[in-house]
């Protein structure tokens, strides 16, 4: 190589422009010889290399000023190429293999490390470089060290540094001269000869330049290699030393003593190669015969070269493939993966032999780190994953899907390897298909839901339907078993079971996957999907006629175990049911339900709550008035008469200040605009008197009334009608329900009328009401309502209903006389608004009706 050394950045260069540097922690620069090398990728084709430049300022003398002639020469001007990818130099393999604490050695260092396979396959590699350059190149190096042999990525060991080599003739065809060797300690030592590895004969005798001059050099890297003490003599750079190292050394043969460590062949090696004269020395060809390449795994890798593996037979090939499985673990993982394994991944663009290499491939590629294997196997192995002939190939990498798994992520797995298995489940040969059947099984425990439900189920399930092969049905039922614990209910349910159900052959073998599969089911659906969907078809299936006795047996435990499942669970919903039901009825205990807001705050009681609760529109009456239950009678009408509420009569506690606003729209009347002697009580009312409670109901039939002991409120309700007042109806309505209530104790009954008409509960009081009885005053009440606290009675007047009549006049008008309601203090209640009733409305007492 011809340059200095320092050199300039790959961004500083022209080749910038087509390459990107790779950053520094995937590999650092190298320095070999004048040369920075670092790795690139190239921009268009993505191709790793390496970069190599070389400043020329570097090779100018060190004495040489800024200004100078020799420094103007050189500034600014380099020199950048591009190679292959280059790991290290020789020179820098050999220190990392001579370091003796292995521990302390860098991750490079330890890839830098030789063993004696790698040595005797570089070393060959060597041998054939030099014979080329010989025998066709018809050129010597000159100038042959462990810096000018470069390792590169794939472990090969290449020449270099070629700066200093002579044609062995001139253009005139004039044999080359020899040249006295000086060094010039001014210049930079990698422009001029090393002392250490120059030829005896070149030195000394002044001879011209020949191959042997190269082999001479190839020996001292071979001494420097196995002895890992640098070349047999250090001169120093001088021609003195030389001359007597050389005859000291090599005339008296003082150098073997420093070769009884090393291997019979490599002695016999290195004594015809490190010789005072080259008559006795090897040429290139020879050195390539030699004993010390008959070793079987360096004959194995040089078989495995592009040349020698394309020059052989498609038999030889095949032959050789299938016997280097069993060579292989006798190499070191990196001479596997550096040498071998990059020769195996050039030969797949070889359908044919892809059966005899994915052996060898996928056993490299088990000893490989996760990263490596993405990097350099991965990429080489996804074209072959959608072949279909031969099928050795396919199922080849099914049997190693192993390794897949364990050397990539879940997420490279599922979108670059998984494509194998849904390739494999859609080929026409049974063979490939059952072999991806089988391992479906092994990769449902790694893959994720998605994954199983949307893609790996349905192509499953596919396969099922369609084959009519007994062992693929019996494989898929094992696949589905395997995919139970990761898919959800509802798929096995909806999907699953009733694809289960269209199974049509009774082969014993389908019948037990079936049932396996019906098993694994029942410990994760519900009981619901258990007892109509699970069970039907296992007894189906279990009196196919096909099964023995102790397959039947088979079918009858699971079907007692789902069974048992089945009634354990439903009874222990059901009881929970039945205690709910018996807590809540419990809980209610006739009482009346309780304020919330009371409740979370914890205050009020249950009393408290209950009167929040029950406020009414009769809130604003006294809450002392008594409401007394009648008990009403079904066969009248509920035509009040004035005598009704004549004989009761408030007690005088009851206080005027016990009236509110009417929520009905009445108001009180001063007591000085009438008499209030007019109110006197009636000579037959009780001491302590007793008022109605009118209660709507809604019965849905009539009943008849019922004699029993008397209590209030066991009245009939009585039906709502409104006659006209002053007509024969409404008046015998009155007298009718005068007599009822005099002729009779109160007796629980109850009643019901026609549908959507409400029904009111009148419980009047025990005293017999005369219709005779006029009251002493003369001023009637107007229909208006009062509003006392809380009373329990709803007052409605009589529905007016259209009747026969009974002659063309008009009955008379009756006079109501009413007693005071409830609460009244005094004063004549006088209605706001006066409004004429409506036919079939309520009228005045409209804010009275329930249902409004």
């Amino acid at each position: 190589m011809i340059g200095g050394g320092g050199g300039r950045s790959l961004a500083r260069s022209a080749v910038s422009s087509n390459y990107t540097a790779n950053p520094p922690s995937q590999q650092a620069p190298l320095q070999i010889g004048p040369w920075r090398v670092e790795r690139a990728t190239h921009n268009s084709n993505g191709k790793v290399v390496s970069i190599w430049t070389a400043d020329k300022s570097a090779l100018a003398p060190p004495g040489a000023k800024a200004g100078s002639g020799v420094a103007k020469r050189v500034e600014s001007s380099s020199i950048t190429f591009a190679t292959e990818p280059v790991t290290a130099s020789l020179r820098q393999a050999i220190a990392a293999s001579s370091s003796s604490d292995s521990y302390s050695r860098r991750k490079e260092e330890n890839e830098l490390e030789l063993d004696e396979v790698e040595i005797q396959k570089g070393l060959s590699q060597v041998g054939k470089g030099l014979q080329f350059l010989h025998d066709s190149a018809k050129l010597v190096h000159g100038n042959l060290t462990p810096e000018s042999v470069v390792i590169n990525a794939k472990g090969d060991w290449k020449l270099s540094g070629f700066g200093l080599s002579t044609y062995l003739f001139g253009p005139d065809g004039v044999p080359a001269k020899w040249e006295y060797p000086e060094y010039d300690h001014n210049m930079s030592s990698h422009v001029q000869k090393n002392f250490d590895y120059i030829a005896p004969e070149y030195a000394l005798d002044e001879t011209a330049p020949a191959p042997s001059n190269d082999l001479y050099s190839l020996g001292c890297i071979l001494h420097s290699i196995h002895t890992k003490s640098g070349p047999p003599f250090s001169n120093r750079n001088s021609l003195e030393n030389a001359r007597t190292n050389i005859e000291e050394g090599l005339s008296r043969g003082l150098i073997r003593p420093t070769w009884r460590k090393l291997s019979d062949d490599a002695q016999g090696v290195l004594s015809q190669l490190v010789t005072r004269y080259p008559s006795a020395r090897l040429s290139a060809s020879s050195f390539l015969q030699h004993p010390y390449f008959s070793n079987l795994l360096v004959s194995t890798l040089r078989f495995l070269e592009r040349d020698s593996f394309a020059a052989q037979t498609s038999e030889a090939q095949a032959s050789f493939l299938k016997g280097l499985v069993g060579v292989l673990p006798r190499f070191s993982d990196k001479v596997n993966r550096r040498k071998v394994l990059p020769s195996l991944l050039e030969e797949t663009r070889k359908a044919g032999l892809i059966p005899f290499l994915l052996p060898n491939i996928l056993y490299i590629a088990g000893k490989m780190d996760t990263d490596s294997f993405r990097a350099e196997v991965l990429p080489h192995l996804k074209p072959l994953f959608g072949i279909k002939d031969p099928p050795q190939a396919v199922i080849s990498l099914l049997d190693n899907l192993s390794i897949f798994s364990e050397k990539c992520t879940p997420t490279v797995f599922r979108e670059e390897v998984m494509p194998l298995i849904y390739a494999a489940l859609e080929s026409d040969n049974p063979v490939v298909l059952e072999k991806a059947l089988k391992v479906v099984p092994r990769l449902s425990e790694t893959l994720d839901y998605t994954t199983v439900k949307q893609t790996l189920f349905p192509k499953i399930t596919v396969v099922f339907t369609k084959t009519t092969l007994l062992s693929v049905k019996v494989n898929t039922l094992i696949c589905f078993h395997s995919m139970i614990p990761i898919l959800d209910k509802f798929t096995l349910t909806e999907k699953l079971v009733p694809l289960l159900a269209k199974i049509k052959t009774k082969e014993p073998a389908v019948m037990i996957a079936t049932l396996a599969v019906h098993e694994e089911m029942g410990k994760k659906c519900e009981i619901e999907a258990i007892a109509t969907l699970i069970l039907p078809q296992l007894w189906a299936m279990s009196m196919g006629p096909l099964l023995n006795a102790d397959q039947f047996a088979k079918f009858l435990a699971v079907i007692k175990k789902l069974g048992a499942r089945v009634e354990e669970e439903h009874s222990r919903h059901l009881a929970e049911l039945k205690r709910l039901e018996d807590s809540s009825n419990s809980g209610r205990g006739g009482a009346e339900p309780l304020d919330f807001e009371s409740l979370v705050r914890g205050g009020g009681g249950a009393q408290t709550g209950a009167k929040e609760v029950s406020s009414d529109m009769w809130d604003d009456l006294s809450s002392g008035t008594r409401t007394p239950s009648i008990a009403p009678s079904p066969a009248m009408s509920p035509a009040i008469t004035p005598s009704t509420f004549s004989s009761h009569r408030p007690t005088a506690s009851t206080s005027n200040s016990s009236l509110g606003a009417s929520k009905l729209g009445a108001r009180p009347v001063p007591s000085s605009s009438f008499n209030a002697t007019s109110f006197s009580p009636p000579p037959s009312a009780p001491a302590t008197p007793s008022y109605p409670a009118i209660q709507p109901s809604f019965p849905s039939s009539p009943a008849p009334p019922q004699n029993g002991s008397s209590s209030l409120g066991s009245f009939a309700p009585l039906q709502p009608s409104r006659p006209a007042f002053g007509s024969t109806s409404s008046t015998t309505s009155m007298n009718s329900l005068a007599s009822s209530t005099s002729s009779r104790p109160a007796a629980a009954s109850s009643s019901s009328y026609a549908a959507g008409r409400p029904n009111y509960d009148i419980s009047l009081p025990s005293a017999t009401p005369t219709s005779t009885y006029t009251p002493s005053y003369q001023q009637p009440l107007q229909p208006q309502t009062l509003t006392a606290p809380k009373p329990q009675w709803n007052i409605v007047p009589p529905q007016q209903q259209q009747q026969q009549q009974q002659g063309p006049q008009a009955p008379p008008k009756p006079q109501w006389n009413v007693a005071p309601p409830p609460g009244f203090g005094g004063g004549v209640l006088q209605p706001t608004v006066v409004k004429k009733a409506a036919p079939g409305g309520f009228g005045d007492w409209a804010d009275l009706d329930p249902l409004k």
